[in-house]
């Protein structure tokens, strides 16, 4: 919409009209373009209503609107899945700026709507001999269950920015609380893969949540205990001693569970209009008090958006994900204050180092490994500076992209269920001719990725496509840096148009 005088303009960057929203917090981002200087307007909110059919709502909303005049706008549709069931809802949103309006419909279908059973569900575990109060754990659950709605906010942005629809997961329920038959002396004394495993198998073989194959799990650990006297008796606030000192911690995802130590919750929002607030706190962390896992920012936002970046992190290993050079599969999950945020400034972050993946519970339920390690790097301030100032520095690659576009926990469902339930099977490698084939008629090959089998790094990957925009491509002959790779600890993760997943040739 364009003011009379044609000088004002509100711009809508990732929302059409028509679309369909499937998740309760959107992040709406645009621009206002203004062509004169003369009379400019320094208005410092952008506002908006919601009209559903004859009542107009005032949404809760996070906004602000940077020097450049770009725009970020948090609503919570979480409200609607209170108010109705099982149902898409038709809303006008009214923007307005200044004395011009913008208009646009979508549609929003609640998660009762939604007919996937394959969902995630969230999990606050408490010991058996441990009596949190009632209070602390229902402000933990509050924030779990806020960020976690964030985080599917943050699923649905990445896959619509790179061209896919605003695919997400869906959410069970609320957070639950599940009491583990360990105490609290034997978390704190196992490592975070022997917790990984422990409750893995204790939620897998529970009488509430065993069978339940249609299930992720998040899950955050309520007795994570840090001895900050220690560390600062050492006076080595280094990473490595704050992890040392941190007992029933953990930040791990494979499989069908992500597991993470709730001692940083403390830096978390627990209502949504805190949101902002937390990711720019400045507060500096008092590490003989508290925990720090910030990648050497010392402040709550740092915290902030460090372990929350590692959430969306580990669940992504639970959609079969590896990890990759750059991205938030890599280096970059420390950046997810950007997706929010404007105005930035530039953060020149120590690099990360991939560790050794965890211990194999089973077939099914792979802990994979996961990205902590620090390592300091050259000064690269003038790159990060560039990469910064053009995209958020938040992002999934391509191949990751392609993996969560086609995974059913996305709602993604393509071909005859018979298909679906049987063409994982079908996918073969041929060591003969070095080729990997799929034998499911109407399935063809999706991606395929060269992975490390010592940490699941992605070394080459591959999608397979025809000059022909039409043809299906059933057999793909791996090139010679593939076929090398394979003979040095390497193994093969390959992905059909269904969304079947098979690793080969691991060893």
């Amino acid at each position: 919409m364009i003011s009379d005088d044609g000088v004002l303009q509100i711009e809508l960057d990732n929302l059409e009209n028509g679309e369909i929203i499937k998740h309760t917090l959107l992040l709406i981002k645009g621009h206002i373009r203004q062509k004169r200087q003369a009379n400019k307007c320094r208005e410092q909110q952008i506002y908006l209503q919601v009209k559903r059919g004859d009542a107009t709502w005032e949404l809760q909303l996070q906004s602000n609107i940077s020097r450049t005049g770009q725009f970020k706008l948090l609503c919570d549709f979480g409200q609607l899945e209170v108010e109705t069931a099982n149902t898409r809802i038709p809303l006008q949103l009214k923007f307005s700026y200044c004395n011009i309006v913008r208009q646009c419909e979508i549609l929003y279908e609640t998660s009762a709507y939604c007919k996937t059973d394959y969902r995630l569900q969230s999990l606050y575990i408490t010991c058996c001999n441990q009596q949190p109060t009632p209070s602390q754990v229902l402000e933990n659950c509050e924030k779990i269950n806020l960020n976690l709605r964030l985080v599917q906010c943050v699923y649905a942005e990445q896959l619509r920015s790179a061209g896919y629809d605003r695919s997400t997961y869906t959410l069970n329920s609320d957070c639950k609380i599940f009491e583990t038959r360990l105490t609290c002396e034997e978390v704190w004394e196992q490592s975070e893969e022997s917790l990984w495993q422990n409750f893995a198998k204790e939620i897998l073989n529970s009488t509430t949540w065993g069978g339940e194959d249609k299930l992720k799990f998040v899950a955050f650990i309520g007795c994570t205990k840090y001895d900050g006297a220690a560390v600062a008796a050492t006076g080595d606030f280094s990473y490595t001693n704050i992890r040392k000192h941190l007992k029933g911690h953990a930040a791990l995802g494979g499989g069908g569970l992500a597991l993470f130590g709730a001692a940083y919750l403390y830096a978390w929002p627990q209502r949504f209009d805190e949101i902002n607030a937390c990711f720019g706190s400045n507060k500096l962390v008092d590490l003989t008090q508290l925990p720090d896992d910030s990648n050497y920012r010392r402040t709550y936002g740092g915290v902030y958006a460090t372990t929350l970046g590692a959430v969306v992190h580990e669940i992504g290993h639970t959609f079969d994900l590896g990890h990759t050079k750059d991205g938030v599969m890599g280096n970059g999950f420390d950046y997810i204050n950007r997706v929010f945020t404007i105005d930035n400034l530039t953060e020149n972050l120590p690099e990360r180092v991939i560790q050794v993946p965890a211990p194999v519970l089973s077939t099914q339920t792979v802990a994979g490994p996961r990205v902590t390690q620090l390592k300091r790097t050259p000064n690269t301030f003038l790159e990060k500076y560039h990469e910064q100032k053009t995209n958020d520095s938040f992002y999934f690659t391509r191949n990751c992209v392609i993996i969560l576009a086609h995974n059913k926990w996305f709602g993604y469902s393509h071909g005859p269920a018979a298909v679906q339930h049987t063409d994982s099977a079908l996918i073969k490698y041929d060591s003969i001719n070095g080729c990997v084939l799929s034998e499911a008629h109407g399935n063809p090959l999706c991606l395929i990725e060269v992975r490390s089998v010592d940490n699941s790094l992605v070394k080459y990957w591959y999608e397979p496509q025809s000059n022909q925009e039409s043809d299906e491509i059933y057999k793909f002959h791996l090139p010679k840096e593939a076929l090398q790779a394979l003979e040095k600890h390497h193994y093969l993760f390959v992905l059909t148009r269904s969304g079947a997943a098979k690793r080969l040739c691991e060893h």
